[in-house]
C-alpha cells in the first residue's frame, strides 16, 4: 500500500549507456490514496568507492576512497503553501545527460563504480518517511591511447653457452599497429625473431588485465590477471630468422578504466621469449587501451528542465522496452495502474470504495540510502531491518 513506482528506462543498442549521451526513460508511479507529500524528484548519482584492508604481523590497516561523478535533480513536485493530497496514477517522461570525462561502470570485491537513477518521495508532516526506488544505468567511457600509433619495441635474451664461438643471442623486434582497439576488435602485432642459438625457443603473447586501486592517503593495492583465451604461442627453431603475426582477440565486455581517483583498470600485452629449462624466459609488457576513442562520442544537445509546480498528467501509459523490470513486474504494475484509473474516475473517496492495494507481494523495491551505495546484501537487509523498527516505534 502507499506508493508503487516503476522506472522504464529505453533501451540502447548494446544495452549500456555511452558517456556524453542521454538517459531517457518515464516514471510511471501510482499513489492509492490521497496523501500529503512534500517533495517527488528523480535524481541521478554516480559514484565510485574502493575499499581493503592489509595486515602486517599485528596491525591491519585499513584502506578507502571515494568520489561523485555526476548528482542531477529533478523535482517533479513540491508541496505548495496549501496542502495538496495527491492520489492516482501518473507518468513523468525524464532525460539526463552522461558528462564525458566520467569513468565506465565497474564491480568487484574491492571497488564499486555505478550509476542509478533513484526516485525519492517524501511525505510532508513527518521528518523520517521517505521512499526510495531505484534502477542501475550501465555506463561505457572513452579511453585515450597509450601512445603513437604504430608503437615500436624491442627484446634482447642472452643465452649462457660454454662455446665462445656462437653468438647465442636472442633478438626480437616488434610492431604493434593500434594500441587502441574498440572492444571485440583484434590486436594485431608484428613480430621479427632472430634466434641466434642451437636452440629451439616459443615466443608466446597473451592479454594482461592489470588493477590498481588508489586509496586516499596514496596507498596502492595491484592486482593482475590474465584474460582468458588471449594466449597465443609461436615456436621459433634454432639458428633461424622468423616473421610472425600475432592476433590477440579482445572481448566485448573489456574496458579501460580511466577518469576516476579511486582506482586504474589498464591492459598490457604480454610479451614472453621462452628458451627451454633450465634457462630463464624473458618478457616485456605493451601498453594497450581497450575502449571507445573521444572522437568517436556523438554528443547530444543541452538538456534544460523546465518545472511548471503541476503534478504530471494522470493517464494510462502504453507498455514500453523496459530493460530492468520483470514481465511480472510490469504485469502486476499494469493491472494496479488501471484499478487506480478507474477509482479517479468515481466521485466517492478511496475509503468508501473499499479498495484495498495489497502490492507487498507483488512488487519488493529496495530502500536505498542516496548518500550512500550500499556494497552487499547484508548492508541492505540491516537498512530494511533498521527502518522498520523505526516505523513501528512511531
Amino acid at each position: 500500500m502507499g506508493v508503487m513506482c516503476q522506472i522504464l528506462i529505453n533501451r540502447t543498442e548494446d544495452g549500456v549507456f555511452k558517456v556524453g549521451g542521454l538517459v531517457t526513460g518515464t516514471l510511471k508511479y501510482f499513489i492509492d490514496k490521497p496523501t500529503h507529500y512534500k517533495s517527488i524528484s528523480i535524481t541521478f548519482l554516480g559514484k565510485g568507492r574502493c575499499s581493503w584492508s592489509e595486515t602486517r604481523g599485528k596491525t591491519t590497516t585499513h584502506y578507502s576512497n571515494g568520489e561523485e561523478y555526476i548528482n542531477q535533480i529533478v523535482n517533479i513536485y513540491l508541496d505548495r503553501e496549501k496542502e495538496d493530497f495527491i492520489s492516482g496514477g501518473f507518468e513523468y517522461p525524464f532525460q539526463f545527460l552522461l558528462p564525458v570525462d566520467i569513468p565506465p561502470s565497474f564491480k568487484d570485491s574491492t571497488c564499486t563504480i555505478e550509476y542509478k537513477i533513484i526516485v525519492t518521495f517524501v511525505k510532508a508532516n513527518i521528518i523520517t518517511s521517505k521512499k526510495y526506488f531505484d534502477v542501475e544505468i550501465p555506463v561505457t567511457s572513452y579511453v585515450n591511447p597509450c601512445s603513437l600509433e604504430p608503437m615500436m619495441f624491442c627484446l634482447r635474451k642472452n643465452i649462457f653457452s660454454f662455446n665462445k664461438t656462437n653468438s647465442n643471442q636472442i633478438d626480437l623486434k616488434g610492431e604493434i599497429i593500434k594500441t587502441c582497439v574498440t572492444p571485440g576488435e583484434n590486436i594485431q602485432i608484428k613480430l621479427t625473431v632472430n634466434n641466434d642459438t642451437n636452440l629451439q625457443i616459443f615466443a608466446k603473447t597473451e592479454l594482461v588485465h592489470r588493477l590498481t586501486y588508489i586509496a586516499s592517503c596514496g596507498h596502492k593495492k595491484t592486482r593482475e590477471d590474465i584474460v582468458n583465451n588471449t594466449s597465443t604461442m609461436s615456436p621459433v627453431a634454432e639458428n633461424s630468422v622468423v616473421n610472425l603475426i600475432c592476433v590477440i582477440p579482445t572481448l566485448h565486455n573489456l574496458s579501460s578504466l580511466e577518469h576516476t581517483k579511486v582506482m586504474i583498470g589498464e591492459y598490457k600485452v604480454k610479451l614472453v621469449v621462452k628458451p627451454p629449462f633450465p634457462h630463464m624466459f624473458r618478457m616485456l609488457y605493451i601498453p594497450v587501451a581497450i575502449g571507445l576513442r573521444k572522437h568517436e562520442l556523438v554528443v547530444p544537445g543541452a538538456v534544460y528542465y523546465q518545472y511548471d509546480r503541476e503534478q504530471p498528467s494522470c493517464s494510462s501509459v502504453a507498455p514500453r522496452n523496459d530493460i530492468f523490470a520483470s514481465e511480472d513486474e510490469k504485469k502486476y504494475f499494469e493491472k494496479y495502474e488501471k484499478v487506480g484509473i478507474e477509482k479517479n474516475e468515481k466521485e466517492d473517496s478511496d475509503e468508501e470504495n473499499g479498495i484495498d492495494f495489497d502490492i507487498n507481494d507483488k512488487l519488493k523495491f529496495e530502500k536505498l540510502d542516496i548518500n550512500e551505495f550500499e556494497d552487499s546484501r547484508e548492508e541492505k537487509n540491516n537498512d530494511k531491518d533498521s527502518c522498520n523498527k523505526e516505523a513501528q516505534s512511531r
